[in-house]
């Protein structure tokens, strides 16, 4: 069966592998625990098979998964979303950047030199960086760092407007160990590349070159990023940004009488930048950088309850999305191939599935509504959930609770982590009692915040859960395969959800949401800088940061920060993304006080600050 839409072209096509599995599970019905776990693993088999690809958002595959998971709705009955669009809620996101034709990079030294530099050889251009055309003086401003916590400023004492400035890649060190200056090393916010252009942006430099620094370039023989590596950023640099050999910058270096390595020793020893112009040279470049928007789907099937509760919502929600062949997130770096991502997520996928087939079981049910929702582009920032969330089906104010099931097929020994155990009164007590039922050890963790979609609806005030069985050696490598899954452990998980499931759809009276801190973790890094109090929109693409929420009782409240208002300046500050954004407030300490100025309708309006 093929449907036409004029905007987003087929709403979906079913292939004859996933007919053919389908017509299989057509035939198989049955609660038998082995029955199931065929059904399972006929699931699993497939989305976590070659045909998919590893569910890459850049991948056909993706489009494979979304078909079968459509059709299985379809067959089960469940009511699909659209007329026009069916079970799929498209959305756009920025796709993966290209390499165009034209790329040149040439020194120009104190001594009328001129160096004609090739690409792949002694530079790369950097995928999330702009196409631009830049002729300028070079300043080393270190590791390009702007920070409060611990106190930094790479850019402090030099002009660097309108030149091309070096940054060495990663943070300070001290014998190729751990960080001795930055707490958690290179995972230190501080260390992202898009933060250090952000910080070179803020100060209008117009042009990045990024080094390798001593160890990453021991580690790897001074490897040049490959422009794959960095081009799948949603959030593009304003100016052109390169990755050069150590050796270019030392051959500019020298003629000053310094050297690259000598300069990341002191800033060690020293802990103290070491930043200055680099006299007599200049650089001439010019990138070309083409850029797309794709477009994903999230799958969503409607079950109606009955009754006085049936026009609200339980939703039941896992991405369906993995890395491809290899893409952002991998822990294999360098590896093209498969990542099939059996536990992530399509272990919660089917997890999803088989309890969509029990509900559809179930004639004139009493109760809430229950939507099955597979979320797309989770491991791109939860893109789909947060979609969702911004443009829900059923309103959320009427959405009772959301139950996430993301990496289930590992059970060992019995344990089970659930999130969200005190998003709302009782749900506590609920856990330990299905949990002792059904033969867990449960770990209750109660935050309802996270990596995974149910964060997207706990920051909108709903309450939620989060089935988990824990991270392994396979996680984001492509031996996360079938083989490793603990078939009967997803089956068991699914016997608890469908109790847990038919006990919030009647519930009486409604979840009521509850505020939880999410506890820092034991060696997590600490967020740069104090924090305003907003939840910003991800899926927002226009310039600024769309203020999706305003934290209570937080310096963005005190100021009279509103939901929907765009943040566009910060204390005379351009913020042109969320990663200019952060960088801003990287540089302020608690007590400062700063003016934010927003849009808010057709109006600018300045706002005061104390952050703390």
């Amino acid at each position: 069966m093929r449907a036409q839409n004029k905007r987003f072209g087929p709403i979906w096509h079913v292939s004859a592998a996933v007919l053919a599995v389908l017509c299989c599970l057509a035939l198989v019905t049955g609660r038998d625990a082995a029955t199931v776990e065929r059904r399972i693993l006929a699931d699993l088999k497939f989305l976590a098979g070659d045909e998919c690809e590893g569910r890459g958002i850049f991948t056909k595959g993706i489009n494979r998964a979304a078909d079968y998971l459509a059709a299985e709705l379809q067959r089960l009955g469940l009511k699909p979303i659209s007329q026009e669009t069916g079970y799929f809620q498209p959305f756009r996101v920025v796709g993966q950047a290209k390499i165009g034709p034209t790329q040149r990079l040439l020194l120009h030294g104190p001594q009328g030199q001129r160096f004609t530099l090739e690409r792949d050889t002694h530079y790369q251009v950097v995928g999330f960086g702009s196409s631009g055309q830049v002729k300028g003086e070079v300043v080393f401003v270190g590791f390009g760092v702007v920070s409060n916590q611990p106190a930094w400023d790479d850019f402090a004492g030099v002009d660097v407007a309108g030149k091309v400035v070096v940054i060495l890649r990663r943070l300070p060190r001290v014998d190729h160990g751990e960080a001795a200056i930055f707490p958690g090393g290179s995972n230190h916010p501080a260390a992202a590349l898009q933060t250090k252009v952000a910080n070179a942006a803020l100060r209008k430099a117009a042009a990045v070159l990024f080094v390798n620094d001593v160890p990453l370039a021991a580690q790897n023989k001074d490897e040049l990023m490959p422009f794959e590596y960095t081009s799948q950023s949603r959030e593009p640099a304003s100016l052109p940004v390169l990755h050069v050999k150590r050796e270019v910058v030392d051959r500019m270096l020298a003629s000053i009488g310094h050297r690259l390595g000598d300069l990341e020793a002191a800033m060690s020893r020293e802990a103290r930048p070491q930043s200055f112009p680099i006299r007599g040279w200049q650089v001439e470049l010019q990138t070309e950088v083409e850029r797309e928007y794709i477009t994903l789907k999230n799958v969503i099937g409607v079950l109606e309850g009955n009754g006085p509760l049936a026009d609200e919502t339980v939703v039941i929600g896992a991405h369906y999305d993995h890395l491809g062949y290899g893409e952002r997130g991998s822990l294999a770096r360098g590896v093209k191939a498969i990542h099939y991502g059996a536990d992530d997520n399509a272990s919660g996928t089917v997890a999803v599935l088989e309890l969509a087939r029990r509900f559809a079981e179930m004639r004139d049910r009493q109760g809430r509504r229950l939507v099955f929702i597979f979320f797309s582009g989770e491991e791109q920032g939860l893109l789909g959930s947060r979609h969702y969330c911004n443009n829900p089906i059923f309103p959320l104010e009427k959405t009772a609770v959301m139950v996430n099931f993301d990496m289930v097929g590992r059970l060992r020994d019995e344990k089970l982590t659930v999130y969200g155990t005190g998003t709302a009164k009782g749900f506590d007590k609920l856990i330990d009692a299905l949990g002792k039922k059904h033969g867990f050890q449960i770990r209750k963790v109660p935050s309802g915040f996270g990596p995974s979609d149910h964060a997207s609806f706990y920051g909108r005030k709903i309450p939620v859960f989060h089935f988990f069985t824990g991270t392994h050696a396979q996680y984001h490598r492509p031996t996360d395969t079938v083989d490793t899954i603990n078939v009967a452990g997803i089956r068991r998980i699914v016997d608890m959800g469908e109790e847990l499931i038919a006990s919030l759809s009647t519930m009486q009276p409604r979840p009521e949401y509850v505020a939880v801190a999410s506890p820092a973790k034991p060696g997590a890094t600490p967020l740069r800088g104090p924090r305003l109090g907003i939840m910003p929109n991800y899926d927002d693409d226009k310039p600024g940061v769309l203020v999706e929420d305003v934290v209570p009782d937080t310096p963005a409240a005190k100021a009279g920060l509103q939901r929907g208002d765009r943040i566009v300046e910060i204390a005379g500050k351009p913020v042109p993304n969320l990663t200019a954004y952060m960088a801003v407030m990287a540089s302020f300490k608690a007590g400062d006080k700063i003016e934010i100025t927003v849009e808010r309708g057709e109006k600018k309006v300045k706002l005061q600050a104390e952050l703390r």
